[in-house]
């Protein structure tokens, strides 16, 4: 209902805007700024004004390679072809090293080491509906093979897709999405979810954003069933095009609920958050990239069960990211990536905490 009355607001004041002169066909008006931008090398801003068209999930982090996988289309469009797609596909391998925690301290034994090697293939399809809306739709399939033949090895499908409504300082969209991820003997986890999107372009360099999604989180069976539960969740985000629109920063908080759906013992769950994004063009060829990200979950409402029972099946978690990278375009449509990942769970529990670190260096083909 939220989604609806978006579109049906912004549909009127799209309409004033036409009246008045302002952007009457903001479709086109994203497309030539987006472009111009990118003929002169500001692809934050080009994204940015790309993004109010096309809205694609799983792109790579560099700014140059998502500013051209967007053009590719917006140039279909601009000459008249109503349906563009894009595609990838990288492989590489990299080392996995779990740190020392309390956790591991309390198990013994040495904290796990391996190599691995991982793929990832997908794309997306984007089709001009009609002079504001276009269709976006996106596949992911990403595998990591672990050297340990008694680790699980990694596998993950993500889908998405979406209407966008161009407008005349904006867009707003609304889509459904999800994943499958592989959990062994136990089969695949299922996520899948109903999302709205609001985007609000205040100046070439500003863009604040608000979405709002709906989802569910299905454990097939096993031990892992009673971990199942539907979410929802808000972001707000701030995104600010620097460094004459070379360099871009995004800060994001988000909010929501779990509710259990199979009998979890501890019951509901409350999450919030932020993020931190960085992206930066270094020249033609090299760009870099960071990100830092926290989550809390806890168990805050009262269920009248003593302290210690419910530290033991109510655990409170905070999640902590960090990572960051480099993506060297060695070759028109070809990139070289190497990526550093850091992670760091720590609960009030005796076997909550976790640390991670992760080196890994990929070679992706564009097309």
């Amino acid at each position: 209902m939220l989604a609806v009355a978006l579109l049906a607001v912004t549909s009127v004041q799209a309409e004033e805007a036409s009246v008045t002169g302002v952007d009457a066909d903001p479709l086109a008006a994203h497309l030539e700024r987006g472009q111009a931008y990118l003929e002169q090398g500001q692809y934050a801003r080009a994204v940015l004004e790309l993004e109010q068209v096309l809205r694609f999930d799983n792109l790579p982090p560099g700014l140059r390679e998502q500013a051209e996988i967007y053009a590719r289309a917006a140039k279909d469009y601009q000459e008249g072809r109503r349906l563009s797609a894009f595609g990838y596909a990288e492989t590489g391998g990299g080392y996995y090293r779990e740190n020392r925690t309390r956790t591991t301290n309390e198990l013994g034994g040495d904290p796990a080491r391996d190599w691995f090697w991982k793929a990832r293939i997908g794309g997306g399809l984007s089709y001009l509906a009609s002079d504001a809306i276009t269709i976006d739709a996106t596949l992911d399939y990403r595998f990591r093979y672990y050297d340990d033949t008694e680790r699980r090895d990694d596998q993950d499908l993500r889908w998405n897709a979406a209407v966008v409504q161009s407008l005349a300082s904006g867009s707003q969209s609304i889509g459904v999405r999800g994943r499958a991820s592989y959990r062994g003997a136990d089969g695949y986890r299922q996520d899948y979810g109903l999302y709205a999107h609001r985007a609000f372009v205040l100046d070439p360099d500003n863009e604040i954003l608000v979405e709002a999604e709906i989802r569910s989180r299905e454990y097939p069976r096993g031990r892992e069933r009673n971990r199942s539960r539907d979410i929802a969740q808000a972001w707000l985000g701030w995104t600010r095009a620097l460094m004459d629109g070379k360099a871009a920063l995004t800060l994001t908080v988000n909010g929501g609920r779990e509710w259990a759906t199979h009998d979890r013992e501890g019951g509901d769950r409350t999450i919030y958050g932020a993020q931190i994004d960085w992206g930066m063009d270094i020249n033609e060829r090299l760009s870099g990239f960071l990100f830092a990200f926290w989550e809390h979950n806890g168990y805050h409402d009262d269920v009248g069960k003593g302290a210690e029972l419910d530290r033991t099946l109510r655990p409170e978690l905070d999640i902590y990211e960090l990572g960051g990278g480099l993506t060297y375009a060695f070759a028109p449509g070809w990139s070289l990536r190497p990526e550093i990942l850091y992670i760091r769970d720590e609960g009030n529990t005796q076997f909550s905490d976790y640390s991670s670190t992760e080196i890994w260096l990929t070679v992706r083909k564009s097309f």
